[in-house]
């Protein structure tokens, strides 16, 4: 019985192998081709992808978001205009003694959320690793002008995960320790922003579907 079944798995891949035009052709030849870090990186974006679909629904798919290249030079603590609301004061902080870095353009991807988490389990679970999932505090300025509408309404709160000092390397082992997570809310007189750490423990309520905001991660085999 093993072999029987063994040699109808082999017909079916050689059928599918005579066709080198096929997406499994194309997909086997970069398997076969690609290092073992690829593949490892590859499986481990796969499993985050299944996890993020149970804490979060991708809002944008058939969208295209993009913020354009910017030069880093405006910050959130500065960003009153913008902020009208309320500016907390721990921007200013790290505002102050980590100056923003230059940004390309840049596609984005907004997500919200469908099940309870921390912040920590909400970001765990967007697609990339920790280098490809925050935005610098000038793109956050940006998103929230030129995408006002993509902002939760109704003082839900939008978020965003950036770096308390954009030019240094990120700590993958630990990344709450470089990381903080800006709430955009929106009230009738305009737009508030605060801060928490990612480490923090407080559980945001999916059944408030707020949103998250991140650079686009396009996942391919």
């Amino acid at each position: 019985m093993e072999n029987t079944e063994f040699g109808l798995i082999n017909e079916m891949l050689v059928e599918k192998i005579k066709d080198g035009e096929s997406l499994f052709y194309k997909a086997l030849q970069k398997l076969i081709y690609s290092t073992e870090e690829e593949l490892d990186d590859f499986l481990k974006r796969r499993i985050t992808s299944q996890v993020a679909g149970e804490i979060l629904r991708l809002i944008s798919s058939n969208c295209s978001l993009a913020l354009r290249a910017l030069d880093g030079s405006r910050l959130i603590y500065d960003a009153d205009k913008t902020f009208v609301q309320c500016i907390d004061q721990d921007f200013v902080k790290w505002g102050t003694n980590n100056p923003g870095i230059s940004t390309l353009e840049t596609s984005i991807q907004v997500h919200e959320m469908i099940k309870k988490g921390t912040a920590l389990d909400i970001f765990s679970a967007l697609p990339g690793n920790w280098n490809e999932k925050w935005l610098s505090q000038n793109q956050v300025i940006e998103f929230c002008e030129v995408y006002p509408d993509w902002l939760r309404q109704n003082g839900n709160g939008t978020f965003f995960l950036i770096k308390k000092d954009e030019s240094t390397p990120v700590n993958i082992i630990k990344p709450e320790n470089d990381f903080i997570v800006a709430g955009v809310y929106v009230y009738f007189g305009g737009l508030r922003i605060g801060a928490e750490p990612l480490r923090h423990g407080n559980v945001w309520h999916g059944e408030y579907n707020y949103r998250v905001v991140s650079p686009e991660r396009i996942l391919s085999i």
